[in-house]
């Protein structure tokens, strides 16, 4: 990125928008704007994305070249029993966004469990199935972003990460924490494959994307597949965790309905790009690395 641009960033206090914020204001010339419902470390700008006036407000008070959009509600539980909330929140704020914005260059992040297909392996041309609702908003909500000239549509499998504030939904790992801070077995599926990603590499992909003059629908996952179940095992024989709280289980058991073999190809954005995404094995060691001694003073805390 040659030239100084100003990037909004939405969804500041979640998991990617957090570090996203940090990450690119350390590391691109641009002016980077955080917003989010509440205050937080990276929020510049406290609004409801819901509401046109205040999504008018932004657009007269930032005039932002970008938009990285990764607010969201993902928990499935709660976009099934809220379902207005759901919508309001992942499909009116997006459109909201894309009318407000429609000369900025729009990032957008949906879900790898858009796909639904008995063997994986999905690639960007994959049918699209929603198995539930969220999945659904995330649908509708693409709809209006391909609208938009200048887009690019991201489809991440599980994004994992330590975060060191509080956060209303919380990522695989970190729920993984929560549950052994609180003595709680983590029921995990042994039959639920996906790509599971490192928040680092993941806002390294959202570098390289405004760096470029890419455009379009890209996967973003490891490139190994791997069970629920295992990748929870990896993350606590690194950590050294008690095995006591992890839990195989099918995934019949499970209340809301995900894709079982939620496998994604992410060939396209690692060669559009010229990025090889790491091996996750290397990507857990980064997770350790960079954040043992916060994980051992959360799980010390009562």
């Amino acid at each position: 990125m040659g030239e100084e641009k100003t990037i909004l960033i939405t969804g500041a206090n979640g998991l990617v928008g957090h570090r996203a914020c940090g990450y690119l204001r350390k590391t691109t010339p641009g002016k980077i704007i955080g917003t989010s419902r509440g205050e937080g470390v990276n929020v510049d700008l406290v609004s409801n994305l819901t509401d046109p006036a205040d999504v008018d407000r932004i657009r007269t008070t930032t005039h932002p070249d970008i938009i990285i959009h990764t607010a969201a509600i993902s928990r499935t539980d709660v976009c099934e029993q809220k379902q207005e909330l759901c919508f309001e929140t992942n499909v009116t704020a997006t459109a909201n966004l894309c009318e407000a914005f429609p000369e900025a260059k729009f990032i957008f992040f949906s879900t790898y469990a858009v796909y639904n297909t008995p063997v994986g392996r999905c690639d960007e041309e994959c049918i699209t199935c929603a198995s539930n609702y969220y999945i659904k908003t995330k649908l509708e909500a693409e709809e209006h972003v391909t609208k938009l000239a200048d887009h690019v549509i991201l489809r991440p499998s599980v994004i994992f990460g330590y975060v060191n504030h509080h956060q209303n939904s919380k990522n695989y790992f970190m729920q993984l924490l929560a549950n052994i801070r609180m003595k709680k077995v983590m029921q995990s599926p042994k039959d639920q494959l996906f790509n599971p990603i490192h928040v680092d590499i993941v806002v390294e992909i959202l570098k390289r994307i405004i760096e470029s003059d890419v455009c379009g629908t890209f996967n973003i996952g490891s490139n190994e597949d791997i069970s629920k179940f295992e990748f929870n095992r990896h993350i606590m024989e690194k950590f050294g965790f008690n095995s006591e709280y992890l839990e195989g289980i099918d995934s019949k058991l499970l209340t809301v309905k995900r894709p079982t073999i939620g496998t994604i190809s992410s060939a396209k954005v690692q060669r559009e790009l010229h990025y090889e995404i790491p091996p996750l094995e290397k990507m857990i060691d980064a997770l350790y690395t960079t954040s043992n001694k916060d994980v051992n003073r959360y799980l010390a805390e009562s």
